[in-house]
């Protein structure tokens, strides 16, 4: 298995994809740069869809060895160029971006499922 589908081949098709033929334009919209939110934020939903699966044994697995690839992942090896250092580190800055973005939505997510209660005013007698 190369991929998270059993069968990626079958995902995608040679045959189905030479008999769309695409034409310019959908050529042209391939190559555009996909639309992403502002800050790669998810919507509210999916930010307690997080939360909720944070608090559960597998999911705190899972954003663990998620953390581990991301943002807790080693600065990588350079060569002696100043290139690869670059390099290295528009990569590094990268990867931990992805981890980042999914931790700040499991925190507004925990927000978002337990707001803050509203003080009560009691008076004395």
């Amino acid at each position: 298995m190369s991929g998270p589908v059993p069968f990626p081949r079958r995902m995608q098709a040679l045959d189905q994809m030479l008999a769309a033929s695409p034409s310019w334009d959908d050529l042209e919209k391939a190559f555009k740069p996909a639309g992403v939110a502002d800050h790669f934020e998810p919507d509210d939903q999916i930010k307690k869809w997080l939360a909720a699966f944070f608090q559960t044994e597998p999911g705190r697995a899972l954003f663990e060895w998620i953390a581990d690839l991301t943002v807790r992942a080693p600065y990588p090896h350079v060569g002696n160029s100043r290139d690869s250092a670059w390099l290295a580190a528009k990569a590094h800055e990268a990867r931990a971006a992805v981890g980042l973005a999914i931790l700040r939505g499991i925190a507004d997510g925990e927000k978002l499922l337990s707001p803050p209660k509203e003080p009560t005013h009691e008076t004395s007698a």
